[in-house]
């Protein structure tokens, strides 16, 4: 912070992009801030400002360059809190509780929110052909949400006859061109591709193939939910999987 060796003032006040408020003082210095800091600080036209009111405008100034920060991210897309959190405590160091005070004004703007980020989420993921409940779920779990929140809104947006008919068009794609599948690795991909056993276990194999390849597919999926050794809990795909 700079050193007051005589009495500072305000000496002009003009508007700043995004509705912030440029403060030019006596000593020629310019500063910064948002409306909300303005008030705060309880400031105006030739104020004269001390010490500690310096100190806390030049904290202030600090503030509305992160929250420009953070909105800026915002605004190419939503982010999750956890998400937008880790983006500012990598470019903003040592300002945790400047960040916390960000995300917390923004949540309660509604310019941050973890349930809209996570229904934009979930529709987006949807029409990727490939991707399962279970792996919807640990991509929102990376980025914070937690999983009741999670499931709650995937209940709403996909019920089980949608996930049926996502298992219909992942098992078309795997046995495309009468391609050779055993069933470990058939298995392997859709677990990785996050389909539980159990709805597996429901699909109707037989529906819309011809006899001979339907019967062929439900003897690879049905030795895969039957063997001992096969792993229920999902798994992250490794990068060549994805």
């Amino acid at each position: 912070m700079q050193s007051i060796d005589h009495e500072l003032k305000i000496e002009k006040v003009a508007e700043a992009p995004n509705g912030a408020m440029r403060l030019l003082l006596s000593d020629g210095s310019e500063w910064v801030i948002g409306v909300k800091s303005w008030n705060r600080l309880n400031l105006s036209l030739e104020k004269i400002i001390g010490v500690n009111v310096l100190r806390a405008l030049e904290k202030e100034s600090q503030y509305h360059q992160l929250r420009t920060k953070a909105l800026e991210l915002l605004g190419i897309r939503e982010h999750s809190c956890q998400e937008l959190k880790r983006k500012l405590i990598a470019r903003f160091h040592n300002h945790e509780p400047e960040i916390e005070r960000c995300l917390e004004e923004l949540q309660s703007e509604d310019y941050l929110s973890d349930q809209r980020f996570t229904q934009l989420f979930i529709k987006s993921r949807l029409n990727n052909k490939r991707v399962g409940p279970f792996k919807i779920m640990a991509d929102l779990q990376q980025r914070g949400i937690d999983r009741d929140t999670a499931h709650s809104i995937m209940d709403e947006l996909a019920d089980e006859e949608f996930w049926l008919s996502k298992i219909k068009d992942n098992l078309e794609e795997l046995c495309k061109g009468n391609k050779k599948n055993n069933r470990q690795a058939l298995g392997q991909k859709l677990f990785q591709r996050g389909f539980a056993y159990e709805l597996i276990n429901k699909y109707e194999i037989g529906w819309n193939y011809p006899p001979k390849q339907a019967s062929t597919l439900a003897r690879i999926i049905m030795d895969i939910i039957e063997s001992p050794n096969n792993c229920l809990l999902y798994t992250s795909p490794s990068p060549r999987d994805s």
